[in-house]
């Protein structure tokens, strides 16, 4: 049994180097062959110790309780073995992925009875996560547990790994009910829907137009056709100045409408507002693989806010998308704007106050599945990927992109800075496809093309010189091919996942193709660093099928970190030959310094109402440039008992500084309440950032 090997493994650590020491001084041949075999079993104990098998496990259950609780349409009634499932559920099983590694990387050798004691707080806190919405930090406890838990039973076959998974997840459903269990694993649309507000006086009519939009935007339980679709919270956070905030949750839409037509719109006048800060109250709130949708008429006065927006964007892979409608009073520098929706995935829509209502497609796309087929801009010189043909009325830029056959529905959004833009948009057999918006504004164009024809499309985008663009292209569908990816490195012989990318370090990399088995040709497959832009920075030479992936297409790569701000772009082929392209919601911003929590168990970011103590994390950089950094931490609900920012001088390249922050616990806090602190540390040319979310739950 594993119980007799695992005290073979100690005794093993405790006598093996004196045995080896007799067997060097007598040459016992059965001394050596004892040692060899008890070699060998620590080996094995150790591989079986890994995590694979509980991720395994875990997958395989509750790939079967996906297609069992699926939600059916009406007036159908669908196997269950041929259900297809979403791709957000793929999403949520990279969440426990990587959580599970995480575990066992950090988790210490611990026995039976502190393993399940540990156990047994860690359950009752994913139920609370789970009732209160924070699926993603409920989910990374799940992948914690389910690691301890296999740990505590030092179970080593794979049957009873599988009877757990599926006594865990049937523990869960007793406790939750059916549509929060299946949303905290997005079996069913698991997507926060965010609106920023401005509420000053000018903004009534657009508020009127977002309370049209939310009218027709349907609820999981709405949508008959699809029924796992819709959000499954809406979020309000206003602003103005020098009010904003606070944001609000809503898990009915009929309450979220109520909450919308109360809206008083009042005061501004003086152009800029705190877009930035009502941006952060927001994402505080927001849901992981969820855009946040800002609609203001004035520009920013609080960019000193830019950086922990962007940090708080890039961790939960929310793209933000601005709507524009700029009053004539007021500047039209929008740049803050446009660099902050490229640096997080996102896009801004200049628009008129009456165009707001034309968006309402674009919005519910995200609620059903998107998946981004390529994007980019024209706004910083010359890119790789479009052509240029020069001629008396400007520009003609060509970008090609594929599309393939589980693309149910593609849109596609061209937006311009001044009216004189335009484009066309031609099918893979050179047909014109006409736009189904162009905004008087700004001739933005937006496509909307139902099961469209499969092959190679053509966009030009005709700008004048020195104009700026930027177009998207998203595939939408529930079960939309996608991917998930995370960087791992090398730790006393153990791969750890870690979100530090610094540049010119040999990185690996886990990438996971989402989607129905057997929905790709596998060998076919290509991995592409971007830019923000669009074009090619590198390409992923060493990439590998990995062997162990016993469901689903996981593939290892080798690649170098580039210094600018990059993406991933997946290249392949469907099982019928179709080329894809999917592009990573997620962007990744390397530095030449890391912030780390000291503890990364999963444990350690649970805390009880009521209570106080000190989180603390590890500052190490890697730059020959400077020694002294500044950082400032943002401190939600004042649980943070320490004045910013905190100065950090005199550490040299390589070396590292303890930070500590003391926190209180307010007894009042709600069960379930999930806070985000954002560190950021700057010096010279070098900043970075940490996102470090805490659960505030009676069972820590």
């Amino acid at each position: 049994s594993l119980t007799v090997t695992l005290f073979i493994k100690q005794w093993y650590q405790r006598r093996v180097r004196g045995a080896v020491l007799r067997v060097n001084m007598f040459g016992c041949s059965k001394c050596w062959l004892s040692v060899l075999l008890l070699m060998g079993s620590c080996c094995w104990a150790a591989r079986r110790e890994d995590g694979s098998a509980t991720y395994q496990s875990t997958r395989s259950k509750l790939q079967e309780f996906a297609k069992l609780y699926s939600p059916q349409p009406v007036g159908r009634q669908i196997d269950a073995s041929a259900v297809p499932l979403r791709t957000g559920f793929y999403k949520a099983l990279g969440d426990i992925e990587k959580s599970i590694k995480l575990a066992h990387a950090n988790v210490k050798n611990t026995n039976k009875a502190t393993a399940q004691r540990t156990l047994s707080k860690l359950r009752s806190a994913i139920v609370s996560a789970a009732k209160s919405g924070n699926y993603r930090t409920g989910r990374e406890i799940f992948g914690h547990a389910r690691f301890l838990e296999d740990k505590a039973s030092l179970s080593r076959s794979r049957r009873r790994h599988k009877r757990s998974s599926e006594a865990f997840l049937n523990y869960l459903r007793d406790r939750i009910d059916e549509q929060t269990f299946n949303q905290f694993f997005s079996i069913e649309s698991g997507t926060s829907l965010t609106f920023v507000l401005d509420t000053t006086g000018s903004m009534k009519e657009d508020i009127h137009q977002v309370l049209n939009i939310v009218r027709e935007l349907a609820t999981p339980e709405e949508n008959q056709e699809d029924p796992g679709s819709g959000y499954s919270n809406f979020l309000i956070a206003p602003f103005k100045d020098p009010e904003y905030g606070p944001a609000e949750s809503f898990y009915d839409k009929a309450e979220f409408l109520s909450a919308l037509e109360g809206i008083t719109v009042s005061g501004g006048g003086d152009c800029d507002e705190l877009v930035l800060k009502g941006m952060i109250e927001g994402l505080e709130l927001t849901e992981a693989y969820s855009p946040v949708y800002v609609f203001t008429d004035a520009g920013t006065k609080d960019q000193y806010e830019y950086d922990n927006v962007v940090s708080l964007s890039q961790n939960l892979y929310a793209p933000t998308f601005f709507f524009l409608t700029p009053s004539v009073e007021c500047s039209k520098d929008i740049s803050t704007y446009e660099s902050m929706a490229e640096d997080t995935g996102g896009q801004v829509l200049s628009l008129t106050k009456e165009e707001i209502g034309s968006m309402q497609n674009l919005i519910k796309s995200a609620g059903v599945g998107t998946s981004e087929v390529t994007s980019g801009s024209e706004r910083r010189g010359r890119s790789a990927a479009v052509t240029r043909d020069k001629r008396s009325t400007g520009e003609t830029h060509v970008i090609t992109f594929e599309c393939d056959d589980t693309v149910t529905k593609l849109l596609v959004t061209v937006s311009f800075r001044t009216p004189t833009g335009s484009s066309y948009l031609l099918s893979p057999n050179n047909a014109l496809v006409y736009p189904t918006f162009v905004s008087a504004a700004t001739n933005m164009r937006l496509y909307e093309l139902r099961e469209p024809q499969y092959g190679t499309w053509t966009l030009k985008a005709i700008a004048d010189q020195g104009d700026q663009f930027t177009y998207k292209v998203s595939s939408v569908s529930s079960t939309n091919i996608d991917f998930a990816f995370y960087f791992v490195k090398s730790y006393r012989g153990r791969e750890v996942p870690t979100d530090n990318t610094i540049p010119g370090e040999v990185m690996k990399l886990k990438i996971n193709i989402l989607g129905e088995e057997n929905s790709i040709r596998p060998n076919s497959s290509q991995v592409y660093l971007m830019d923000t832009d669009g074009n090619v920075i590198s390409t992923i030479q060493t990439l590998t099928l990995a062997s162990n992936a016993d469901v689903g297409f996981q593939y290892d790569g080798v690649f170098i970190v580039p210094k600018q701000t990059f993406k991933l772009m997946l290249y392949g082929e469907t099982k019928e030959g179709y080329p894809f392209t999917r592009t990573s919601q997620g962007i990744v911003t390397p530095s030449y310094a890391t912030i780390n929590p000291l503890g990364k168990v999963v444990s350690k970011r649970l805390v009880k109402p009521g209570s106080r103590g000190s989180f603390f994390f590890k500052f190490e950089h890697y730059s020959d440039n400077t020694s002294d950094f500044i950082l400032s931490f943002t401190n939600p609900f004042n649980i943070i008992r320490s004045t910013g920012p905190i100065q950090l001088n005199g550490i040299r390249k390589g070396r590292s500084k303890l930070v500590k922050l003391p926190y209180v616990i307010a007894r009042e806090t709600p069960e379930g309440t999930e806070l985000r602190i954002t560190l950021r540390a700057s010096g010279g040319e070098i900043k970075v950032s940490y996102v470090y979310p805490v659960l505030i739950t009676r069972f820590a």
